[in-house]
């Protein structure tokens, strides 16, 4: 069976991904000693929890344009020009529901359709999610909903499949993508809402050629199911996976095409294009806005033995770090107490803990897209040090 270039596309991604999460797991581990992208790195919502630290926390300090803010970007710059790219052709979990709902069909279980109301349609929940999502993250509260992310239990299960809450999330999006096309895409992902909304006011439309007779046999095999367009344009919620644009109508006619600002693109330029743009603006941002991020200026003193115990406010909430001082130096680093995202908080722990007690100082840097957690450890080492120090 030859696979459509989309497919390719997914497999390669979702390969990249698995083997980081894989590197990654060894890294924190301490099996190796070096990582390609940590978690943080490759957090879609890494622009956002920047944004919402710069006008929310008065401790914010910019550092740069970070990997997981590059990401962010680079999903907005893309929607905005050239469509839900990142939905059809880069999301693992895109991939993850489109690899069972073909094993549904191979399985022979037949497809179910959404139920559609008149004035209702499922796909409107997500749009509430996102503002849910919006609205707790604005209100400190952002580590309520990210125990149930299926993107971080996705993450999670290759760095020694920890499960959590978003891991029954996962399996239900795994069960239900047997029956039904891209139900998480379409109902619930907040990500893909923001896409949406992007998509629908930006440069690039689908839209039904002079000649099609709008009979919608172009849209049979559509991944998220559009039914029909509206007056000529098919729905924002379009995933641009091109195989409307690509088909040919049972009458000899070409039924849609991909027009951007006015130009007439195929499939092959509009992959090439959004791909460099994609991977082009995630690579080079960092590096043309890179900074040295925020320190700690306290510096460490006379410090008297023993064992002490700081406390700090992370993403989670409170944390508790466990230090022990021997011959006046900072011995040992050990969290003792706190709710930190997994996938987020082992590098933190790790290398922290390893920099302050290798430099007896605690101007380190934090860690690329978990400087929350960071900050919360570090304040919770200061908080201990503080206790160390000899009057």
């Amino acid at each position: 069976m030859k696979l459509k270039k989309r497919s390719l596309i997914q497999i390669a991604i979702s390969g990249i991904v698995i083997t980081n999460c894989i590197i990654y797991y060894l890294y924190i581990n301490g099996f190796i000693n070096w990582k390609a992208l940590s978690i943080g790195d490759i957090n879609p919502y890494g622009g956002w929890s920047a944004l919402k630290s710069a006008f929310t926390d008065v401790s914010y300090r910019w550092t740069g344009i970070s990997k997981s803010i590059a990401l962010t970007i680079g999903i907005m710059v893309t929607a905005l020009l050239m469509g839900r790219f990142f939905c059809g052709f880069i999301c693992p979990i895109g991939a993850f529901q489109d690899f069972f709902k073909y094993l549904g069909i191979k399985l022979g279980i037949k497809e179910r359709k959404l139920p559609r109301g008149e004035r209702f349609k499922l796909e409107i929940i997500k749009y509430f999610v996102l503002i849910t999502v919006l609205v707790l993250s604005i209100l400190g509260l952002g580590n309520l909903i990210t125990p149930y992310s299926p993107w971080l239990a996705y993450l999670n299960f290759f760095m020694g499949i920890n499960l959590q809450i978003g891991s029954i999330v996962l399996l239900f999006i795994a069960v239900s993508s047997i029956f039904y096309k891209r139900i998480f895409c379409r109902i619930l992902c907040p990500l893909g809402a923001f896409q949406s909304l992007l998509s629908a006011i930006g440069l690039s439309k689908i839209n039904s050629n002079e000649k099609c007779n709008r009979c919608t046999y172009c849209l049979n095999n559509c991944p998220v199911d559009i039914e029909k367009p509206y007056e000529g344009e098919i729905s924002p919620e379009c995933i641009r996976c091109m195989e409307c644009v690509e088909s040919t109508c049972i009458k000899d006619t070409k039924g849609y095409s991909l027009k951007c600002m006015g130009l007439t693109v195929e499939k092959k330029q509009y992959i090439t294009i959004s791909l460099i743009l994609f991977i082009g603006i995630f690579i080079l941002l960092p590096i043309l806005d890179s900074k040295v991020g925020p320190q700690s200026t306290v510096q460490i003193g006379n410090l008297k033995d023993g064992v002490f115990v700081g406390t700090g406010v992370g993403f989670g909430g409170p944390m508790q770090v466990e230090i022990k001082v021997e011959d006046n130096r900072i011995f040992e680093i050990n969290p003792i107490n706190h709710r930190e995202t997994a996938g987020y908080y082992e590098e933190v722990f790790r290398t922290i803990s390893r920099e302050v007690v290798h430099r007896q100082s605690l101007n380190i840097d934090t860690i690329s897209g978990a400087t929350a957690t960071s900050r919360g450890f570090l304040n919770a080492i200061k908080s201990g040090i503080s206790q160390a120090l000899e009057k």
